[in-house]
């Protein structure tokens, strides 16, 4: 009984966080959602003793729907805390509409198994190569975005990104080689900033 209700609630959570990513890239409710979680997150990071304009690069790192989230706080805290920002999406999940001019760069970590993030390329116009004005082709244009495969994991479940059961060859889980590329981007890119800061200065 415990396992069917297990299974349940998660496809229910699920379908909640989808509808959640629908609302947040809603064209009506998008700019009001996007500076509400904009703003909160840079509240979080002062009061956890962020200093505005330090130049400590600022990483949001998003899972599946949350891509649409973290693509859309790119302004406001490019406006609040004057930082360096990078994104890492995982299967990201997103309209493509956000304007991400002021991210350093961000990296797309996807797969040949994840349908769900195929899906979000085919669903949303605005990631459409057509669409050339879309913030996300923008940004492609401008080469702020790069695309690393984590394949074979799949989107969710027993083989997701961050299964910690799924073996990869190397003997690693899943779970071991996402968090292993995580940090290698985060490492190599605050590289990039800071010897670009040092150029400038």
């Amino acid at each position: 009984m415990w396992a069917w209700l297990r299974r349940r609630a998660g496809l229910l959570l699920f379908l909640h966080n989808v509808m959640q990513i629908f609302v947040a890239a809603d064209h009506r409710y998008r700019p009001l959602y996007n500076r509400a979680v904009g703003t909160q997150i840079a509240t979080q990071l002062q009061l956890a003793g962020y200093q505005v304009g330090s130049a400590i690069p600022v990483v949001l790192l998003s899972y599946s729907g949350g891509a649409q989230v973290a693509t859309g706080a790119v302004d406001v805290l490019h406006t609040r805390l004057r930082c360096p920002l990078l994104l890492i999406t995982l299967g990201g999940f997103h309209n493509g509409a956000n304007d991400i001019t002021h991210a350093e760069h961000l990296y797309q970590l996807t797969s040949a198994g994840d349908r769900i993030e195929r899906v979000g390329r085919w669903l949303f116009p605005q990631r459409w190569r057509l669409v050339r004005r879309s913030g996300w082709n923008q940004a492609r244009r401008a080469g702020k975005v790069t695309t690393q495969r984590l394949d074979p994991a799949t989107h969710v479940g027993p083989h997701s990104y961050i299964s910690p059961t799924a073996e990869l060859p190397d003997g690693r889980s899943h779970l071991d080689r996402t968090a292993d590329t995580v940090i290698a981007l985060i490492r190599t890119r605050r590289g990039v900033i800071t010897a670009t800061d040092d150029t400038l200065q």
